[in-house]
């Protein structure tokens, strides 16, 4: 039975894709405790032993904005995001290479490509940690462990979270998605099984980019669904 680790638990889709992996035969941890340390993350090691996909999925957030006074929490927030990653990736990584197995997905956003306006200490650490997956597929792609991202938006939960005044609308579906669609739990997964299987032997340093489009538009108009295109 193939382990998948999950490095948090506060990812609005981990509980879900928890139980859809379980529900396919996969055995599922998800950790809740703090890895920004290498005490930490051993324990975790400890607890929950080497994996099969080490799923990178942190998720600290900060409505602090870059007008306000608050910078410490904009920091704060984007630093515990990629030091749990960089600890996860090295002791759990170094295990995973020990016992010839393995691959390593970050569970990220289309923020790490496109400011939010509203959170920018998460749409940061996920910019600096799309650069770490490529640095780790350098380094662990040469010993046989593949780093890969995926890239998720809009979705449901985290209207909340990255609701701005700059950039308005910015999770509308009816003004920003092209497709009208939301990502949701099944959609991640496809993308974490796509990334386990064989098929994806040779996706290193890779992302897949499952927005709906919302990365390339701006406009705050609706986008009519079309049945019919005359392309002449």
């Amino acid at each position: 039975m193939k382990k998948i680790l999950f490095t948090d638990g506060k990812h609005p889709l981990v509980g879900e894709l928890a139980k859809l992996l379980e529900a396919k035969g996969y055995e599922v941890f998800v950790n809740n405790s703090d890895i920004t340390t290498k005490e930490g993350v051993r324990a975790l090691l400890a607890k929950a032993g080497a994996p099969d996909a080490l799923v990178i999925s942190g998720y600290a957030t900060s409505r602090a904005t870059l007008d306000g006074d608050d910078a410490e929490a904009i920091v704060s927030a984007a630093e515990e995001n990629i030091l749990s990653a960089f600890q996860a990736a090295k002791h759990i990584g170094t295990k995973m290479l020990e016992e010839g197995r393995g691959t390593i997905i970050f569970l990220s956003s289309i923020f790490a490509d496109k400011p939010t306006g509203g959170n920018p200490a998460y749409a940061i650490s996920q910019g600096a940690l799309q650069m770490f997956m490529r640095e780790l597929a350098m380094y662990y792609g040469n010993m046989g462990l593949r780093a890969n991202m995926i890239k998720l938006a809009p979705i449901a939960a985290e209207d909340p979270v990255f609701e701005s005044d700059v950039v308005s609308a910015t999770y509308d579906i009816e003004t920003k998605v092209p497709t009208h669609l939301r990502v949701d739990a099944e959609d991640a997964l496809g993308a974490i099984l796509y990334f386990l299987g064989d098929y994806a032997k040779n996706a290193n340093g890779t992302d897949i980019k499952l927005d709906g489009g919302l990365l390339y538009f701006y406009h705050d108009r609706v986008y009519p669904r079309t049945k019919e295109v005359d392309l002449l």
